[in-house]
């Protein structure tokens, strides 16, 4: 685990066999998708659109998991809940909580990559 940084990023280039540097290509390309996501997130919460939410979740929920991003994976496993649920105000709720959420896990992720002389493009 990495002592700078929540995420175990060493961890996680070891176990694919790549270079620290491959995988800041790879975290660069996760920001740019969790960034879109979220985007299209913010819209279909105004229009209400559950069905597209729940695309968006489960987009995420695999992204997340993939990237070893525990906290945005939590998060949207509690939104998958709300979203069987249907209740509005809780699904909107837990959608802000994951804006913030995802935005902490990547400026950490930022902040790590620039910490060892690599820019993140997002």
């Amino acid at each position: 685990m990495d002592s700078d940084c929540r995420y175990d990023l060493k961890g996680f280039s070891a176990d694919l066999g790549l270079p620290i540097e491959d995988i800041a290509d790879l975290f660069s390309d996760f920001i740019k998708e969790i960034n879109s996501e979220i985007l299209k997130a913010k819209a279909f919460l105004s229009e209400k659109n559950l069905a597209q939410l729940g695309l968006i979740n489960h987009n995420i929920k695999g992204i997340s998991a993939n990237y070893r991003i525990q906290d945005i994976h939590e998060e949207t496993l509690v939104i998958s809940n709300a979203l069987k649920n249907g209740d509005l105000k809780s699904i909107e709720s837990q959608f802000d909580n994951f804006f913030i959420v995802s935005d902490n896990a990547v400026q950490e992720i930022i902040r790590y990559f620039d910490r060892n002389g690599m820019i993140i493009e997002k």
